[in-house]
């Protein structure tokens, strides 16, 4: 059990470090403290007391103070692990905020807990059993399905994906804990079944290191790849290369819509000339904003952040690479209004970076979806392809700054993604990206929603 303390509570500690301010991870670490209590318990009955009785060092008060924290430990446990994982997987519904109740149902369901220190246990057993297991496993049972429910409801993939590993986490090892911390001693005199609880967290402890290894969880990353990408941005997000880049994008939209205003000049449409315009007018002012926003070679991005909606910046992103879109059918499913805070030229090219990434994907036409979606805390943006995807090799070094799969564009200086990662992670978001060869591409961009007041 000494393993399932120290991974248990390591777990608990690393996520409170990484986001102690977020509910969800203060409920999730609950759960792994009041588990690894259990383990505890186990550690000063099993190997701690025989230690100090091997070498007569038990003596009558070290022996009752031994006693009070192994029981203690254990009533943490039994009482705390149930309620924890019931109010965590409350927090953590898709749902929740629309949950008034959900505030006063944290004092409600303490009542149960608290109603059994009423209820004097058999003799030599650590809880009274009849009583407790009557509680102890709806709750459980209960946290479960709400942990299913959120999962096969949400309709982000990127969200849903961190939902699954969440109840693949969480859902077998409570269920199992059902029956050997609660049932099986109930109903069939089986109290030391809880031994086995170990295996089941083993199980859990692997799926959590290696989705914090892969894909995150509960904000908990443990990724050498992307320290290493965050110091390799410093040296390359310089003045002269990022300014060629936005140059390079913007100029390109200047000539696509210079054909078109050629194309369309004979057919007497002066709206549809305006409008083609104002897009050139934008680009050639886009850039103007990229030069004086670059403050040097050797100085970082400089971000000037002001309320602004997301769903308004991806129709202009849209209405922008409108000429490229000719053969290429476009999907949009905006459930937000996407109000946050951020610098508005920089997420522009944030935007139509990933979009024209979409686009070169689908040469001979194809769909790009553009998702707009919201958490409690985050606005998800999703950009989507048709095209023929990305081996694994390929995703590994995506992010790569000067990394490029289109060998072909002589002007492709392989900054795209590099760039729209730093920017993004100015604006303290997360970017992923999933593709399987054959069937397209995906691009999550995740930012924080912006907390009271109006977007511009």
């Amino acid at each position: 059990m000494l393993f399932v303390l120290i991974g248990l509570w390591t777990i608990g500690l690393l996520l409170l470090i990484t986001d102690p301010k977020r509910s969800t991870t203060r409920w999730i670490a609950s759960i792994a403290f009041t588990g690894g209590a259990g383990a505890l318990s186990a550690v000063i009955h099993d190997h701690f007391t025989p230690y100090l009785l091997e070498r007569q060092l038990l003596n009558d008060t070290v022996m009752i103070a031994l006693g009070a924290a192994e029981s203690a430990s254990s009533l943490v446990c039994y009482y705390g692990l149930p309620y924890t994982f019931l109010m965590f997987c409350v927090i953590y519904h898709p749902q929740a905020a629309q949950w008034r109740w959900k505030r006063a149902l944290t004092w409600i369901l303490l009542v149960p807990a608290g109603l059994s220190f009423a209820f004097e246990p058999e003799a030599g057993r650590p809880i009274p059993y009849h009583f407790v297991t009557y509680w102890t496993v709806p709750y459980i049972l209960l946290g479960i399905g709400l942990l299913l429910h959120a999962a096969f409801k949400e309709r982000n993939s990127f969200l849903r994906k961190h939902r699954m590993l969440t109840t693949l986490a969480a859902a077998p090892t409570l269920f199992f804990a059902v029956f050997t911390l609660y049932v099986l001693p109930t109903f069939f005199g089986l109290y030391e079944s809880w031994r086995y609880n170990a295996l089941v967290i083993g199980f859990t402890l692997a799926v959590i290191l290696f989705s914090s290894f892969r894909y995150g969880f509960m904000g908990l990353q443990i990724s050498i790849h992307n320290q290493k990408l965050d110091y390799t941005l410093r040296a390359i997000t310089s003045g002269t290369a990022i300014l060629n880049h936005a140059i390079k994008n913007d100029v390109g939209k200047i000539r696509l819509f210079s054909e078109k205003i050629k194309s369309e000049a004979g057919r007497n449409d002066p709206a549809q000339l305006i409008d083609d315009i104002d897009v050139i007018m934008n680009a050639s002012q886009h850039i103007y904003d990229m030069i004086y926003r670059i403050q040097g070679q050797t100085q970082e991005i400089d971000i000037r952040p002001e309320p602004l909606e997301l769903g308004p910046l991806l129709e202009r992103c849209i209405t922008m690479l409108e000429p490229a879109l000719a053969d290429i059918s476009v999907v949009k499913e905006f459930h937000s209004e996407g109000r946050m805070s951020g610098d508005r030229a920089q997420l522009v090219e944030v935007l139509t970076n990933v979009m024209t990434n979409a686009i070169e994907a689908m040469p001979h036409g194809g769909t790009l979806t553009v998702k707009l979606t919201e958490t409690k805390r985050n606005l998800v943006v999703e950009i989507k392809d048709t095209g023929s995807g990305m081996d694994k090799k390929q995703q590994k070094r995506v992010f790569d700054p000067f990394y490029t799969t289109k060998s072909g564009k002589k002007l492709n200086f392989g900054l795209g993604l590099s760039y729209c990662y730093a920017i993004v992670q100015k604006h303290k978001g997360s970017m992923e990206l999933h593709s399987q060869p054959g069937h397209g591409t995906s691009v999550f961009i995740n930012f924080l929603k912006r907390k009271g007041g109006a977007a511009i």
